[in-house]
């Protein structure tokens, strides 16, 4: 999982929450694995392309 991930997501990350999604704090899962958004928050797929999330739209390119 390469890419930018902002400050706050840096700090998740090092507190055991690699892998809980900053949206809604439930874990990946491979039906619905965890992406990094465009401003670095790890989210759910589902987050980036639901068009009711404030997440829509925003994963970063693989």
């Amino acid at each position: 999982m390469a890419g930018f991930i902002n400050r706050a997501q840096f700090e998740r990350d090092h507190n055991g929450q690699r892998d809980i999604c900053a949206a809604d704090g439930h874990p990946g899962t491979d039906a619905d694995p965890l992406v990094k958004t465009t401003d670095g928050w790890r989210v759910h797929l589902s987050d980036t392309t639901n068009p009711n999330s404030g997440f829509y739209g925003q994963q970063q390119g693989s």
